[in-house]
């Protein structure tokens, strides 16, 4: 149950041959021969750590060395490193077991904890910390013990002396709850706002003191003795796994996007209430990977658009099909040219692949570091990397589920599961399991941090430190225990520090504590590094208004600077009070309205000051951006046509609404919203696609969609191929579900018959593959 982005859930279409069959991933019609003869396809025994390790090919420098194997580790998905070092394992021991998935739903998931303990760089110690745990999916730190969460809820549980558990209390009951299980939350990773946020999710988490006033944007959802949880809306984002740069920009995947920049911080776009936008994840390079073993064993090989059909790569995976939990690297033991690059593990394809992000004015790309080839690729196919890390000692730690069967029952295939069983992958798939550092050869590993030993001393220390990760767990180590306080050893760091990564760090960790004055902010706002200059202007939002006269005369002088601080002035000017701000504003405007961003960024921080700027701007601005200023809170969208649909109609749309959230799926791709989801699925809202022909629609729910295909003017070409559901819904059901989109969201278009999809169903029988945009041309 891991969240498609990481299973083997190649490019989630859905197809089956004409016989019959039990597996759900089957769609009537499809011919799954096999691409490969059996003949011509290498074994995949279970290896040894030392064989695992001889089947690795690595780039030159590079040094791949075991920390954990079996029995020390299980089946782990998630991890998370303590201040002392120690790594805490969710492990998801019963996963697929077999080919059916049975007893999955047992509670006998592990969260475990491992330790070096003669610091000789490998794991020598396991203790097991919870053992009754359904399906463990993310693991995170907090002050006074853990939050994980299981397949439905996320949970507290304290962490009393010698590792034994105190109280567990549940967090968040809604937290993963709804939808298949390869469509829930994952992550919970403690961000540089200090907010913890999460992949395929829209919602995020912050610990306050017990007497903190709550956000006005947040609702408390959970107290103890040590805090409380407050949860808020942010943007939805990812599938599996969480990452972030040292600006606090989020980096996150799509099963075929093996990295997605968000080029804004997270909710930038949402803070008016009457102009809600989401910030669109930028791709950081393209989608082709270079295997080192054929790759037959994909859920969908059979499909011309999976594997490399001739040539001496014949045989191997194409496309990124199963991303799961990249990082962005954050450490110091690799060469500098390193720092900053993205890595992401695709365990389909048993390989990792790194690439550079390339930040441009207004959107991040990147390139692939080797092209045509990966900077870690195995020939060993169990090898099924999940998720990686920036590590304590400077290296990247790579969480390795060894499994051999990583594609989810819900959408497992006929074809796979011969595949599977011809190999023995389905096989021992509960007690193997690997975690592997990769590191640079002639470099030195850091020594193992002792922050929780040493004390609260140690972490100041650690606030402007080379490796990000120390610089992380020590701003969350302060914020998270306020009664040490540290705000002058932090101004200190905030405006003398040699590392602007720093600087920009104790001012968050100032955020944290609520002690960031006017003196602080103006300070950073001339500070020589741009990225302070913009992080400072983001937090001037934190102050009381009395403290905002001196802070806008500095953003007047700062508007026509350049485009990367106009368009955060843009961002945050409305919500300074004082009129030097729109002043500063409005020179944004004038310079910069056509740049990226501007204008939705603008609007975003105009909240109720919209009339008043566009009496200032008027006739120093484009007609566009002066209808965009009075549309916000005035074009009311009816969201749902519902009220309109007859009670037959309404019945439909509602069991179509179910349906979408769950055994369809359809919002995994598409989006709960219906505005589609960036690297994954277009949109559903105003798409032609949706609302002008009933027969075009009901033809690509039966028989999928594969493209490129052009969506209210925008082409997409993803690798991804959208599913047909002729096996999985019946005639009503893929009715309710066209009902549902053709009515939600802005659309208001007829309803769907049952008889209409059964007619359909019967013109395109003998559909043997999903449609392309051509065949309704």
């Amino acid at each position: 149950m891991l969240i498609r982005s990481f299973l083997i859930c190649v490019v989630f279409i859905t197809n089956a041959v004409a016989q019959t069959s039990v597996n759900k991933g089957d769609r009537e019609g499809h011919d799954m021969t096999p691409p490969i003869a059996e003949d011509a396809i290498p074994p995949a025994p279970i290896l040894s750590v030392a064989e695992a390790l001889a089947s690795m090919q690595v780039q030159k420098g590079f040094v791949l060395e075991n920390v954990a194997s079996e029995p020390l580790v299980q089946s782990p998905v998630a991890i998370t490193f303590d201040g002392n070092g120690r790594i805490w394992v969710a492990e998801m021991i019963t996963f697929m077991p077999d080919l059916d998935g049975n007893n999955e739903e047992v509670p006998e998931g592990n969260i475990v904890i491992l330790d070096d303990t003669d610091g000789d760089g490998k794991i020598d110690k396991r203790t097991v910390f919870l053992s009754d745990v359904i399906l463990p999916r993310s693991i995170s730190l907090v002050k006074g013990g853990i939050l994980y969460a299981d397949i439905n809820k996320l949970y507290f549980a304290e962490v009393l002396e010698n590792d034994t558990l105190g109280i567990r209390e549940v967090v968040d009951e809604t937290y993963a709850q709804g939808g298949s299980v390869e469509h829930k939350p994952n992550a919970m990773m403690y961000s540089l706002d200090n907010w913890y946020y999460n992949a395929k999710s829209d919602k995020k988490y912050k610990t306050l003191p017990l007497t903190a006033e709550v956000p006005s944007n947040a609702e408390e959802v959970y107290r103890n003795q040590y805090w409380k949880m407050v949860r808020a809306v942010t943007d939805r984002r990812g599938q599996w796994g969480l990452s972030m740069d040292d600006y606090g920009r989020l980096f996150h995947n799509g099963n075929s996007s093996p990295a997605q920049g968000e080029f804004l911080l997270p909710g930038s776009l949402m803070k008016n209430p009457g102009f809600q936008r989401s910030v669109k994840a930028n791709n950081i390079g393209s989608t082709r990977v270079y295997p080192a073993r054929i790759n037959p064993g994909v859920n969908r090989a059979y499909l011309p658009s999976t594997l490399v059909s001739e040539g001496e790569n014949k045989g191997k995976l194409k496309n990124f099909t199963a991303a799961s939990g990249n990082t962005v690297y954050r450490g110091e033991q690799f060469p500098k040219q390193f720092y900053g690059v993205s890595f992401t593990p695709e365990p389909a394809g048993n390989l990792i692949t790194v690439r550079d992000i390339i930040e441009e004015k207004g959107k991040l790309s990147g390139r692939e570091i080797y092209p045509k080839s990966e900077i870690v690729a195995s020939t060993d196919e169990r090898f099924r990397p999940v998720n990686l890390y920036t590590a304590p000692d400077g290296s990247l730690y790579i969480v390795d589920m060894y499994h051999g069967v990583i594609q989810h029952k819900e959408f497992l295939t006929t074809y796979l599961r011969e595949q599977s069983e011809a190999r023995e992958l389905d096989k021992h798939n509960s007690s193997m399991g690997r975690i592997y550092r990769l590191r640079w050869a002639d470099n030195a590993l850091s020594k193992k941090p002792s922050l929780l030993h040493q004390g609260p001393s140690s972490w100041i220390a650690h606030i402007d430190a080379s490796n990000g990760w120390f610089r992380d767990i020590a701003r969350q180590l302060i914020v998270q225990n306020e009664q040490y306080g540290f705000t002058e050893e932090l101004i200190k760091i905030a405006t003398k520090s040699n590392d602007h990564r720093g600087r920009i760090n104790a001012l968050w960790a100032l955020e944290g504590l609520q002690a960031l004055t006017g003196d602080i902010i103006l300070a950073a706002l001339k500070d020589p590094h741009s990225k302070v200059v913009t992080a400072a202007i983001e937090l001037s939002t934190r102050l009381p208004s009395r403290e905002h006269s001196k802070i806008a005369k500095q953003l007047l002088n700062l508007a026509p600077k350049d485009y990367e601080t106009a368009l955060h002035i843009a961002l945050v000017a409305g919500e300074i009070e004082h009129p030097d701000a729109l002043l500063a504003l409005k020179t944004v405007i004038e310079t910069y309205e056509h740049e990226p961003w501007i204008r939705e960024a603008a609007i975003s921080g105009l909240t109720g000051k919209e009339k008043t700027f566009k009496g200032l701007i008027n006739g120093h601005a484009s007609s566009e951006f002066l209808a965009m200023l009075d549309s916000v809170g005035e074009v009311k969208v009816e969201k749902t046509n519902i009220l309109n649909l007859s009670g037959n109609a309404q019945q439909s749309y509602n069991r179509g609404k179910q349906l979408f959230e769950t055994s369809a799926a359809c919002f995994g791709c598409h989006g709960k919203n219906g505005e589609g989801i960036d690297g994954m699925g277009p949109q559903l809202v105003n798409s032609e696609w949706v609302e002008k022909s009933p027969e075009r629609l009901v033809k690509v729910l039966l028989h999928g969609l594969m493209g490129p295909i052009t969506v209210s003017g925008k082409q997409y070409n993803l690798p991804m191929v959208m599913p047909g559901l002729a096996r999985n819904l019946d005639d009503q059901q893929l009715a309710d579900v066209a009902t549902y989109i053709r009515n939600n969201w802005g659309n208001q278009s007829s309803v769907i018959e049952a008889g209409f999809v059964k007619q359909m169903r019967e013109n395109t029988q003998s559909r043997q593959m999903p449609f392309t945009e051509k065949d309704f041309q």
